[in-house]
């Protein structure tokens, strides 16, 4: 299975609190956030890996050169104005096969990482699977309601009641490649309107329950996340 990670944001929160080092290198447990990711995808099974960065970070090419992965890892440089346009970028890389797409600043525990893409690896062709949690950690989350047997029904606002919030890990596969590109050409360009979309369109999604996960979008973040590292002890 492939895996492709969105790392090309601009980090301007960040930055406007004075925080100079490019996000995908923001260390958390001593350990890069786009290392600790890399990292957890080849210990879940993945075979091939495609990341995206934006043309001031074209030197984490380089960095993640250096590390011994044992896996292909294909570095991309575009600066793309959205997520949408990332996952685009990230396209020829991915549309000939099932993948695992994630954002470089959405941590969770390796034993969960592998647990989300093993579930995937079962479902039938054509499926999505979404991570989500009941831990709300995020000044702007995507609210997601899931059946009880795992069958996403509502994302965003027709799902405010919702207790469980999206996180930055999805499984998908070729299929939402056509109206992934008809989308970007209408002026969609948020992941989480195209989430909706997929939804919306009829395709069969399921959530996958993780019981926790943090993603670094502020300063404060940091500091709950390395909290959150301390959590899971010592890796092996």
């Amino acid at each position: 299975m492939r895996a492709g990670i969105i790392a090309a944001g601009d980090g301007s929160r960040m930055r406007a609190a004075g925080l100079t080092t490019p996000k995908p290198l923001l260390r958390v447990g001593g350990v890069p956030l786009i290392e600790r990711t890399l990292r957890a995808l080849v210990e879940a099974g993945i075979d091939e890996i495609a990341f995206v960065v934006n043309e001031k970070m074209a030197s984490i090419v380089d960095v993640v050169a250096r590390l011994d992965l044992g896996v292909p890892v294909h570095g991309i440089v575009a600066t793309t104005p959205s997520s949408m346009h990332s996952l685009q970028a990230l396209a020829p890389h991915l549309e000939g096969d099932r993948f695992v797409l994630c954002t470089v600043d959405s941590i969770v525990r390796p034993a969960d990482f592998s647990g989300f893409v093993r579930r995937f690896g079962r479902r039938p062709a054509g499926e999505i699977q979404l991570s989500y949690t009941d831990f709300v950690d995020d000044e702007n989350p995507l609210r997601i309601a899931v059946k009880p047997e795992g069958r996403v029904t509502h994302l965003g606002a027709m799902a405010a009641s919702s207790p469980y919030v999206t996180l930055g890990l999805y499984g998908m596969g070729p299929e939402i490649f056509p109206l992934l590109h008809r989308s970007i050409a209408e002026g969609a360009h948020r992941l989480r309107t195209f989430l909706g979309l997929l939804l919306a369109g009829g395709m069969a999604v399921h959530g996958h329950h993780i019981r926790k996960g943090i993603d670094v979008d502020r300063p404060e973040d940091i500091l709950v996340a390395e909290a959150f590292v301390l959590e899971e002890g010592p890796r092996t």
